[in-house]
């Protein structure tokens, strides 16, 4: 039934249009959410008409929660003139008012929080709360189920109102039970309406006419998958801290409400960044979205805008008091990067490619979790790195041979340059896949031209585990870098350069890639990876990542390096390279002040320029283009002797004692043998 907004209170026509801007509806889509509105509080007057105004307080705190916790446990949302802070606080609020002298009282108390008022009247089904820290999430959640509790809409009187309350750490449980508590004992009325409240085995609050509240952790960190809440039924489902839950958690215990068509579910959150159940949630149609950042906080003031911002990261100050999902700040893979890599086919819709190079990782695993292979091709076309295929090797069977045989199978389809394996579980396997290559080049049938023969040459191990040596870019020496770190870095830079596709109907590996973490950071700096959900893991991301590395391991130069052949004549230390000189380098030089002395400099220094077309003659004839031929003095130049041109070695320079003895030959003379010795007279 279609609401009628001349009947409901403002803030229904503001959700409505906030609804249509943010999933940009077009003439023909509907309202979703299921609600019945907020009737105006007009409304609510003319309805109670017939009853005695002695009992229309009690009448109008039934219908409205912002009322009934006003009148039952002073609890305050509502408090434009301050009068509510003036009586709880009146110290506090003598100090605000002889600090603000000139600043108007309205909407400044600490009790004047019009957001949670819209919070607890809305009648939406299902709501959603994004809200910054210390904005009052919690505090109108606890509210909102008192109020349930005690009065009951809709639930007859042989029958209580059941609560399941499910955070992922019991430190909420706590604070949200110790709330309850607190709000009880508030009033000496609702304080004798307690029957129990126990911590152990489940934290409980139960009350007198029925109603219960039921507090459990959904074991997020041990993989428990919210078990514990199995066979509960509940009137209203809330979810505290629902961002830090796994998937599993919320899917598991959102199935107790299966008995109740016409149950509530509440969850609420600060975004941690992930892209998970809660931002699925958020991002729903059917869903009413609260959000609203910490600056709604009537105490919010510039000083603490200061030291938030300097306290906390960007992402942090983004998550925690704007609200905002952003990044998560402890996630290896952007998640703006990963949407952009996603493209419109399916695995098998792309064939074999002649001009296309292709690589296959796999994640060998146990029996639990299967054989992962990925087939990873690069489009020359498009300058792109495409997910052409992908298998898991169930744990049915002979896991280990049936993965094996599907890799021959893939290096016959793909033809692929390398098959990177993960050598945790498959060292083994490593050997066993080349000596299948070995014994298929000794095949007469085969022989070396056969793809299985390759395998003997294109299956390598990478051991997460170690290190490995790559090479420097500039220096083409080898260096060790940590194999996982260099693995997974690899793999970042092909998602920040937007050369990477996946179908996007891959949900597996796309949850894997924005689940997957910085756990810690070691002593040596080098971080620790993890899957954030062990129930998505990261066994498919792994093989992916065996396929990226082995691109770089053999065709870029960090695996093969590339040496030039090309030789630069680099200037005086310092100075800066002049184009006109050195046309060939990339450097720019700017105007250089000393650039004629330099010039001139230049030109006493012999050239080494063999193309300019210039010829200068010398005793040897015409030498076109030679090195230092702007000398002046031909015969100290290298190659003064005729035989240069002709590529023969320059003449022996002969010494004294030989210059004597050629010309005792030249003239048929006998070289005396020893001294002429002067005779006696």
């Amino acid at each position: 039934m279609p609401l009628d907004l001349n009947q409901c209170d403002k803030a229904c026509i503001t959700c409505i249009k906030g609804y249509k801007k943010k999933h940009n509806l077009v003439a023909g889509q509907t309202f979703d959410i299921s609600c019945t509105g907020i009737p105006k509080f007009d409304e609510h007057i003319n309805m109670l008409g017939s009853i005695p105004a002695a009992q229309q307080d009690t009448a109008l705190a039934i219908l409205d929660p912002v009322t009934w916790a006003a009148q039952t446990l002073d609890w305050h949302c509502l408090d434009p003139d301050g009068a509510v802070w003036m009586r709880r606080d009146p110290g506090e609020y003598t100090k605000w008012r002889e600090s603000n002298p000139d600043v108007n009282i309205l909407g400044k108390s600490r009790y004047h929080r019009p957001y949670q008022a819209d919070m607890l009247r809305c009648s939406a089904q299902f709501k959603a709360f994004r809200i910054g820290r210390q904005a009052g999430k919690t505090e109108a959640i606890v509210v909102s189920m008192l109020y349930h509790m005690f009065v009951k809409p809709g639930i007859p009187e042989d029958e209580g109102f059941k609560i399941v309350v499910i955070a992922p750490y019991q430190a909420q449980i706590d604070l949200i039970f110790s709330r309850l508590a607190q709000l009880i004992r508030s009033n000496p009325v609702t304080q004798n309406s307690l029957r129990r409240n126990v911590k152990a085995p489940v934290y409980t609050i139960e009350l007198y006419n029925g109603s219960r509240v039921m507090g459990f952790t959904a074991g997020t960190k041990s993989g428990g998958n919210a078990d514990s809440v199995r066979g509960q039924h509940a009137h209203m489902l809330v979810f505290d801290e629902a961002d830090y839950l796994s998937p599993k958690d919320l899917e598991s215990a959102l199935s107790i409400i299966t008995n109740h068509p016409n149950a509530s579910v509440w969850m609420s959150s600060t975004p941690s960044g992930k892209r998970e159940k809660f931002f699925q949630v958020c991002s729903s149609k059917e869903w009413k979205e609260f959000h609203y950042t910490s600056r709604v906080n009537p105490m919010w003031d510039d000083k603490k805008e200061a030291l938030f911002r300097s306290t906390l990261t960007d992402l942090a100050f983004q998550h925690e008091i704007l609200a905002e999902f952003g990044e998560q700040e402890e996630g290896v893979f952007q998640n703006v990067l990963v949407q952009a890599a996603k493209e419109k086919y399916n695995y098998g819709d792309i064939p074999h490619m002649n001009t296309w190079t292709y690589t296959i990782g796999v994640d060998w695993n146990d029996t639990k979790n299967g054989t992962c292979i990925v087939v990873l091709g690069f489009d020359p076309r498009r300058q792109v790195f495409v997910i052409v295929d992908r298998y898991t090797v169930s744990r049915e069977g002979w896991t280990q041979t049936l993965a094996m045989q599907k890799i021959v199978e893939l290096n016959r389809i793909w033809k692929p340059i390398c098959v990177y394996i993960d050598s945790g579980f498959g060292g083994t396997q490593w050997e066993m896949l080349r000596k299948f290559g070995y014994d298929s080049l000794a095949d007469p049938s085969k022989g070396p031209a056969h793809p299985d023969s390759r395998l003997r040459e294109i299956v390598k191990k990478y051991e997460f585990g170690s290190s490995i040596e790559v090479y420097d870019l500039f220096t083409k020496q080898p260096i060790k870098k940590p194999a996982k770190s260099f693995l997974v870095e690899s793999t970042v830079r092909r998602f920040e350069a937007g050369d990477i596709k996946f179908p996007e109907t891959d949900e597996v590996l796309e949850a894997q890639l924005l689940g997957y973490i910085v756990d810690r950071i070691t002593a040596t700096g080098t971080p620790v990876y993890k899957a954030n959900d062990e129930s998505c893991g990261d066994h498919v991301l792994d093989a992916l990542m065996c396929a990226v590395i082995g691109v770089t391991m053999e065709v870029s130069p960090l695996g093969k390096p590339k040496y030039s052949s090309k030789i630069t004549i680099t200037p005086y230390f310092g100075e800066k390279v002049d184009p006109d000189i050195y046309s060939g380098d990339t450097v720019v030089n700017h105007q250089d002040p000393k650039r004629k002395e330099k010039e001139s400099r230049e030109k006493a220094r012999p050239s080494m320029k063999r193309t300019d077309g210039v010829e200068q003659t010398s005793v040897f004839g015409k030498e076109d283009g030679l090195p230092a031929r702007n000398l002046k003095d031909s015969q100290v130049r290298p190659w003064a002797n005729p035989g240069f041109l002709r590529d023969e070695p320059a003449p022996r320079v002969r010494t004294l004692s030989e210059a004597i003895d050629e010309a005792y030959r030249r003239q048929g003379l006998r070289k005396p043998t020893r001294k002429p010795r002067r005779k006696n007279i």
